[in-house]
């Protein structure tokens, strides 16, 4: 009965030997893309301002923060008691280490709908302002109010101080290693 049982264990060794070394190779590249991800990550802040028209009243504003990376959307949605303004932004790498910036606004106002799409290139840490309804003082627009959204971008490893940056990246990484000897490493 003992050799059987020693049999079933190496059947089951040799078994699960290719399953542990594919997992190795699965955690290695998942490490990887993981440390790819967080190299491109951005963060995307938008500084909401609702101004009246004129400019002279501010009545609402905001900032709102978000951890991206190119080519995934981010969305800032403003809703009032009949209307709604939703805005996708959308960062994508250009040429000389710029990004391009794809804003796709969607307007419900009562039974009217109307939607825009603008794209612009951005530079790293440049404020760029974005009127979803138009600027006020241009004198097309008949709006109510003047939302004014101003947006900066800055790569987010660049936002953590040192050991913030090292407790992710160790968090990132699929290995740990502890040393049993006693000895200082």
């Amino acid at each position: 009965m003992i050799p059987n049982i020693r049999l079933s264990i190496i059947s089951l060794i040799l078994l699960l030997y290719p399953l542990s070394v594919s997992a190795q190779e699965t955690s290695s590249a998942s490490t990887s893309s993981a440390d790819k991800i967080l190299r491109d990550a951005l963060l995307l802040t938008v500084d909401v301002t609702v101004n009246m028209p004129d400019g002279n009243e501010e009545l609402w504003n905001t900032r709102v923060e978000k951890i991206t990376i190119p080519g995934r959307a981010v969305e800032v949605s403003l809703e009032g008691d009949d209307s709604r303004l939703k805005v996708n932004f959308t960062l994508y790498p250009a040429e000389d280490g710029k990004l391009f910036l794809v804003a796709r606004s969607e307007i419900w106002a009562g039974e009217d709908y109307s939607s825009s799409l603008s794209s612009l290139p951005v530079a790293y840490r440049d404020e760029v302002y974005y009127y979803p309804l138009g600027r006020a003082d241009d004198g097309t627009e008949n709006s109510p109010v003047e939302v004014r959204m101003a947006i900066n971008v800055i790569p987010y490893l660049e936002t953590l101080d040192e050991q913030a940056r090292a407790a992710l990246e160790s968090a990132i990484n699929s290995s740990a290693q502890f040393n049993l000897s006693g000895e200082e490493p």
